[in-house]
């Protein structure tokens, strides 16, 4: 949430967000179309999954959906156009999304606001992965939304923390 606080647009923190709330990343979040945004449902096309292998449908709360509907009203107030098949990240030219090199460079400098050193673009991701790992959602499940053709892959992007470790512990008792 620092991280994303400290990022320097709407723009930005939505993308970060996006990320976050479906396990996806920075390349495929910003080639989002308006036509992949619906009542509970994130469409990542097969055109925009890493090696182009599989499409993905992310379940989304009503609250999220609210949050790109209200991007959606704000785009739409500045004069952008919002018709399905226009990016829900513009980018500086007409008929492009914003560049992963761009976001980069905002990341860049709220990793330095906000004094979070080590963190990346795929931080957003693993955070949403280990928090619904947090949840105790089973992996098979993490795996699905996330992606991952194998869970080895996906178990790295898991983080633990000394009460989860002392639990597993307890539990071996």
């Amino acid at each position: 949430d620092l991280l994303i606080d400290s990022l320097p647009s709407d723009k930005h923190k939505l993308i970060a967000l996006v990320c976050r709330r479906s396990a996806c990343r920075i390349s495929e979040a910003i080639q989002l179309r308006w036509e992949n945004v619906m009542p509970g449902v994130l469409f990542f096309p097969i055109e925009v999954t890493k090696n182009k292998l599989s499409p993905r449908s992310i379940p989304i709360t009503d609250d999220f959906y609210q949050v790109l509907i209200n991007w959606k009203n704000q785009c739409e107030g500045s004069g952008e156009s919002t018709d399905s098949k226009c990016y829900l990240f513009k980018g500086r030219y007409p008929n492009t999304h914003l560049s992963s090199r761009a976001f980069m460079k905002a990341l860049k400098g709220a990793v330095i606001k906000s004094d979070l050193l080590g963190t990346s673009s795929h931080s957003f991701r693993r955070s949403g992965l280990s928090s619904a790992s947090n949840k105790n959602i089973p992996l098979r499940h993490i795996q699905e939304l996330s992606g991952h053709r194998n869970l080895g892959t996906l178990q790295r992007y898991l983080s633990m923390n000394d009460s989860q470790l002392r639990a597993a512990a307890d539990a071996m008792a």
